[in-house]
């Protein structure tokens, strides 16, 4: 019995890494920007049915995490540069426009997929073995992507708060206005920003690809899932997070194990549910940060 409850709870918190990563583009570009990007899903699965390609050419998922990554940062650089740039956010209705636009963005993304790599599910198999420690059995490619998605993360996380660039995007989420008064360029942190959480969201494919198969039409679930994560930890607050994606991941994998696959699916709508209803600050309750 100890040996199950050991097995689930450090399954679920190496999910809870990949969760995490899948999370943090999202909550860096809601932090900074106030914008839900709701092709954020979208731009996971490109990420990883880019990672099939480049395994299909015998290159290492890992070595085609920065390849992934990269392209998705000026694929987040043009959209941001090119689209939600020109969009007027001021006034009441300047979020919705934003939403219908990031709304927009995930058909088109979704269908050139389609387009690119057809409606089939797909999968990238990595590391298929297990390891086995005290009679706790892990599975190897959930070690080994979950601890890349938090050496990820907290690289992100350091790089926001020890460097100059990082700073300067803190400050940026915190008061626009006071950034540029600083002399600051909103407009380039904008588009750092966006372009980097899109590339957070590419190297989440990357990872994710390799646990779980991908389609097109995936994108929907993965925005959810993510969103969640970061309604749980407190829109736009980083360490908040991930105490989220933890415990999601936890959660999940508990239930799959008790009550199956399909209660598993059901409980991140349940928990996004219960968040909204009965604490919609999140948990460390601090909205608007990073």
């Amino acid at each position: 019995m100890l040996v199950t409850i050991l097995t689930l709870a450090l399954t679920g918190v190496l999910w809870g890494g990949v969760y995490l990563l899948m999370a943090s583009g999202l909550n860096l570009i809601y932090g900074v920007m106030k914008i839900v990007n709701l092709a954020h899903g979208d731009f996971i699965v490109v990420g990883g049915l880019l990672t099939l390609t480049l395994f299909e050419l015998h290159v290492n998922p890992l070595a085609a995490l920065p390849a992934a990554a990269l392209v998705m940062f000026a694929v987040g650089a043009l959209i941001q540069r090119g689209i939600l740039e020109r969009l007027v956010t001021a006034g009441p209705a300047g979020e919705l426009r934003t939403l219908l636009a990031t709304f927009g963005m995930s058909y088109v993304v979704s269908n050139v997929g389609l387009l690119l790599w057809g409606a089939q599910v797909q999968s990238v198999p990595f590391l298929e073995g297990s390891v086995d420690a005290f009679g706790i059995r892990l599975p190897e490619n959930l070690l080994v992507c979950s601890a890349v998605a938090f050496a990820f993360a907290i690289a992100v996380h350091i790089w926001l708060t020890r460097t100059m660039s990082g700073k300067a995007v803190r400050a940026t989420s915190q008061s626009a206005v006071g950034a540029a008064a600083c002399g600051l360029s909103i407009r380039r942190i904008r588009v750092l920003t966006f372009g980097l959480g899109c590339a957070m969201a590419g190297a989440a494919g990357s990872l994710t690809i390799t646990l779980i198969p991908f389609q097109n039409s995936s994108g929907g679930p993965l925005t959810v899932q993510a969103f969640t994560v970061i309604a749980l930890g407190g829109l736009g607050n980083y360490v908040g997070a991930f105490l989220a994606a933890v415990i999601l991941g936890v959660a999940e994998v508990t239930t799959s194990f008790v009550f199956g696959s399909n209660a598993a699916a059901a409980v991140v709508y349940i928990l996004f549910i219960l968040i909204l209803v009965f604490r919609p600050q999140g948990l460390l309750g601090r909205s608007a940060r990073v």
